[in-house]
């Protein structure tokens, strides 16, 4: 082995996540041959002839079936031209950077060959006009990316028009149109695979266990609140139609804000009374319903049946703010339910809230819920 270090391979890594990491280390290779090559022109182009042993030596870890398909590979993107079908047997690579040749070999007489005079070393730095186009040779090479020539040719007026506000000259618009349009098909195709993965909310959603371990045990949120957000969770969003793939993390967040109001209450009252007949509630208890999109209206009208109910329970209660906020929340989900199940019903079952609580399941929901007490 020798002690002389070995020349480093240095590449770009938006030129390997484009067109693929062995492919841009080929190319690098072929950059490096053809610097220390004699190249020849022909139909504006400089050719290359380089030995499979020369690569081979400056890539040992490819063989030479790997080092032809890497270099057909280029030639299918339109990076390359190879000037005859590449095949295992042929000891020498010939081929030319898809790129107008800029400059002319000395050996070459001048008038066998006129510099092309869009060439970026021949220009001047120029303002983008008003009806600049892109080629067809900067259309072909966005379609080998995987971009379409459709949505290539729609990015034309916002690209003209953004640049001609900017009134910055360049060499090469085309080189600048390239990294653009390119830059925008990446962020559609991964918005594209974003919106794939994305799911409505069922009406059977349930938080998954990782989510419950987080609310439950890390959290230290009880149960039965966890429980008594799923249905208002689930209506909300329903209602709006929105399409996610975290419900977990949107629900982990949903309960969070409204736990922590919850604590709020429940701090402040710590001696068991009785409800008395000018009972409010905390306007925090309105807060949380509102976070829970509840109507205030709606809690409003279940107030006086509330407390006739536990005056004549005579119960005592250390909060009966978060005994009203659990009876409301059981009453909007339950009405929640009974409006999709019954298409039709929710006028009548609006209108029949007088003596509401008298029913059974009202009665075991203002009865069985340990964290309200």
């Amino acid at each position: 082995m020798s002690l002389i270090p070995e020349k480093h391979i240095v590449i770009s890594p938006t030129l390997a996540a484009t067109i693929g990491l062995e492919e841009t280390i080929m190319l690098q290779l072929l950059q490096e041959c053809k610097m220390h090559s004699s190249t020849q022109i022909h139909d504006c182009l400089q050719w290359t002839d380089v030995h499979l042993r020369q690569l081979s030596q400056l890539a040992p870890f490819w063989s030479k079936t790997e080092l032809h398909r890497l270099s057909c590979n280029l030639a299918e993107k339109g990076i390359i031209i190879l000037k005859n079908d590449s095949n295992d047997d042929e000891q020498t690579l010939c081929f030319a950077f898809n790129e107008p040749a800029t400059e002319v070999r000395s050996n070459v007489a001048k008038d066998n060959y006129r510099l092309n005079k869009n060439a970026v070393t021949s220009k001047q730095a120029q303002f983008i006009k008003n009806d600049w186009h892109p080629s067809e040779d900067a259309l072909r090479q966005l379609s080998q990316l995987g971009a379409t020539r459709e949505f290539a040719l729609q990015q034309v007026p916002q690209f003209v028009a953004y640049w001609r506000d900017k009134k910055v000259p360049r060499y090469s618009w085309e080189s600048k149109y390239l990294k653009e349009v390119w830059r925008q098909w990446q962020k559609l195709e991964s918005s594209n695979q974003l919106r794939s993965q994305q799911i409505a909310i069922d009406r059977k959603w349930r938080p998954s266990e990782d989510a419950m371990h987080i609310l439950l045990e890390k959290g230290g949120i009880s149960s039965n609140f966890v429980e008594d957000a799923i249905p208002e969770f689930i209506l909300y969003w329903r209602e709006r139609g929105d399409m996610s793939n975290t419900w977990d993390t949107k629900f982990i967040h949903h309960v969070r804000r409204q736990w922590q109001f919850f604590i709020g209450m429940t701090d402040r009252d710590l001696q068991p009374k009785p409800i008395t007949s000018d009972w409010r509630p905390r306007e925090s208890v309105f807060d949380v319903l509102n976070m829970a999109n509840i109507d205030r209206q709606f809690a409003e009208e279940l107030l006086p049946e509330f407390i006739l109910y536990w005056q004549e329970n005579g119960a005592l209660q250390s909060s009966w703010s978060t005994k009203f906020l659990q009876y409301i929340k059981g009453q909007w989900a339950r009405e929640s339910q009974t409006k999709s199940l019954e298409n039709g019903y929710e006028r009548q079952f609006k209108n029949d809230r007088k003596g509401r609580l008298r029913d059974r399941s009202i009665i075991e929901a203002l009865s069985d819920r340990s964290w309200a007490t």
